[in-house]
Formats: structure tokens, C-alpha cells, sequence
């Protein structure tokens, strides 16, 4: 039976030498450091070893425990980036495990850093071990949660997917944390890790979250426009939704759908109060 690379494997010592057992599963011989086993071994003994490729694409044990094989994913957290190959995951071992370029995404600032966590796979080709993402569908397929979060707090997650509406976060638990840009302050890194505050429980492990404060909800260009016209004229305007378009263009030069929109993303966010013939500003945001 051929050695099963990236995983674990029963082999016998068959001789040791200064710095090294030498192991065989009867066919082919192996090479195990001394500096890898967890123990002196004896010649004919059985060892339970990983096996992987070193840097010279040899066939290498060890007894060490990894944290993730082919058939066990995990989170690994980014050890090194090399903007030519990728970025390199610590897996538990002297070697690193390499996430190809090709599986980042194209636009290197959301590139993981040093520092965050991938939840990532272990696959073997002819003479190296690689690490691949682990789809944000498939997770759960890996991870269940057994305890639901709690509307109003705040929890570790890590980013793993950029959406068209906002990003992905799951927790190293499984549960999926929807945030969408306009509750967020800045964009950020695969991998990257958020404290995200829980705003709405839905089925199934999933939720929504917001890594802002309500006083810190980022507002489109118009709705800013709108705030910073209020707080130019004591906080109130005689303009509202009820506004004929050319009122609306003289003052703003905006269109009314346009103005409506912002309207009603100031009052969404309790930041102005509609009132009969006027609007106010109840609640200025950073």
C-alpha cells in the first residue's frame, strides 16, 4: 500500500543513524529527525508519523501533532506573505504551509496579513502539501455550532468572504455573521479577525452584525450632504420628502428620488426626525 502523503502513517524503524531514525512501510524508506520524534525509538518498533515534503521535496515524518490533514480542516494563521507565491500558514510543523496566489484574491490589500486566520483544507500534489480555502458554504459541513449567539453581543469572527452588499464572518465555531459596508468602518482582509456586535438572529446558525456604533453609521454622499446642510442652518430645513423636485435641485442639486433615498437613510438611522413642513436633526453622526 502506497505512504498516504499528509497524513498519518504506521511505519517501522528499521535502523537508526546519528541524527535520525530511518523508517519503511516495507517498501520505501523514510526520514525522520530525531529533532521530530517524540521519543527514542527502537529499531523494529512501530511509530504512528505524519508524512509531508521537506524543502527539497523529499518524502519526511514526523511525530509531531499538525493541525490540520486531508481529511481535518482548520484555522491556520498566516506565518509570512510572499507576494510572488502567497502566504505562508503555520500547520504545526518546521515547514510552513503554502495558500497559492491563485487561491487569493486578485486585489492584493485583501490579501490575509501576517497574523490572521484561514479556515483551510490540507491537499497533496506529486511532491508538495498545500493548504486550500474551505468555500464559506461548505463550512458548515465542518463545523456545528451547539450555542446560539446573542442579539446585542459582540464575538470573535474572522472574515471570509467579500459579498456584493457587505462581507462574510464566521466564528472558529461555525456561525455565519452577515455585515453589511454601511456597518462597517473600513473594508476588510481575508482572514482578518473583527469583534462583531450581533444586530439580528435568523435560522440556522446565521446572523447579522455591524462593527460600528449606531453614532459611527457611515451615510452615502447625499445623506451626508443632507446632515451637513442641517447642522449648517441650526439643525433644521424647511425641505422634506414632500418637496417639489425644483425646491429639492435648488438647494441641493440633487434629484428628489436621490433626495428621498438619503432622506430615509437619515431617518432609518434615527439620525433626523420628519416632521410636518420641516426636517430636524435629532442625532448628529461621527
Amino acid at each position: 500500500m502506497p505512504l498516504k502523503m499528509g497524513e498519518y502513517n504506521i511505519l517501522t524503524v528499521i535502523r537508526e543513524a546519528d541524527f535520525s531514525y530511518i523508517l519503511s512501510d516495507g517498501i520505501t524508506e523514510v526520514f525522520l529527525h530525531k529533532k521530530q520524534a517524540s521519543k527514542e525509538l527502537e529499531v523494529d518498533e512501530k511509530v504512528n508519523v505524519f508524512l509531508y515534503f521537506d524543502n527539497q521535496k523529499r518524502v519526511t515524518a514526523t511525530m509531531a501533532k499538525v493541525l490540520v490533514d486531508k481529511t481535518t480542516p482548520n484555522f491556520l494563521t498566516v506565518v509570512g506573505v510572499n507576494n510572488r507565491l502567497g502566504v505562508f500558514l503555520d500547520m504545526g510543523l518546521i515547514k510552513d504551509l503554502l495558500l497559492s496566489r491563485d487561491d487569493l484574491p486578485f486585489i492584493k490589500k485583501e490579501w490575509p496579513a501576517v497574523g490572521d486566520k484561514l479556515f483551510v483544507r490540507l491537499r497533496t500534489s506529486k511532491n508538495q502539501l498545500t493548504a486550500k480555502i474551505i468555500p464559506r458554504y461548505s463550512i458548515r459541513e465542518y463545523l456545528t455550532p451547539t450555542t446560539e449567539l446573542i442579539e446585542g453581543e459582540s464575538y470573535d469572527a474572522y472574515c471570509i468572504y467579500k459579498a456584493e452588499e457587505g462581507f462574510v464572518f464566521t466564528t472558529e465555531d461555525g456561525h455565519t455573521i452577515f455585515v453589511y459596508f454601511k456597518h462597517l468602518r473600513k473594508t476588510y482582509r481575508l482572514g482578518e479577525k473583527a469583534y462583531v456586535k450581533i444586530t439580528n438572529c435568523k435560522l440556522d446558525y446565521q446572523y447579522n452584525g455591524m462593527l460600528i456604533e449606531r453614532k459611527e453609521i457611515m451615510l452615502t454622499k447625499d445623506a451626508e450632504t443632507i446632515k451637513k446642510y442641517l447642522e449648517k442652518h441650526n439643525n433644521v430645513m424647511t425641505l422634506t420628502d414632500k418637496s417639489s423636485p425644483e425646491e429639492i435641485n435648488e438647494t441641493f442639486k440633487m434629484s428628489k428620488a436621490a433626495f428621498k433615498r438619503a432622506l430615509g437613510t437619515l431617518y432609518k438611522e434615527k439620525v433626523v426626525n420628519l416632521e410636518a413642513g420641516a426636517t430636524r436633526l435629532i442625532k448628529p453622526v461621527e
